[in-house]
């Protein structure tokens, strides 16, 4: 298996200070998608960096099975762009879960189905 490394696939920067209370700031950047703190990101712009390096994958793995290793954060912006109801509730209810384990279906680049397990 080819290993690919793409770095636009990283988890979210919350910001270049120490976050005190990650779950009142998780909370906040999904009650209000483009809130940040000083010199981090959106989760807006975390969503449009990783949808762009997903696009990219697809376009380059026309029918091949890819795997994609990431962040819990990351993951779940990309989940909340093809099924909007993944909001904060959900992605409070990932953070235990190691591995998490998402399945997305595409046909050629068209999104068809994802399937998750808590």
């Amino acid at each position: 298996m080819k290993i690919i490394i793409l770095s636009d696939l990283r988890e979210c920067n919350l910001s270049d200070e120490w976050v005190k209370d990650f779950n009142e700031i998780a909370q906040k950047q999904w009650e209000e998608f483009n809130f940040k703190r000083p010199n981090g990101e959106s989760l807006k712009e975390v969503q449009e960096r990783n949808i762009k390096a997903l696009n990219h994958m697809l376009s380059e793995s026309k029918n091949q099975t890819v795997v994609i290793g990431t962040h819990e954060t990351a993951l779940s912006t990309i989940i909340n762009d093809y099924k909007p109801e993944f909001r904060y509730e959900a992605f409070n209810t990932i953070k235990p879960v190691f591995p998490w384990v998402v399945s997305f279906e595409f046909e050629g680049e068209a999104f068809k189905e994802i399937r998750y397990w808590y």
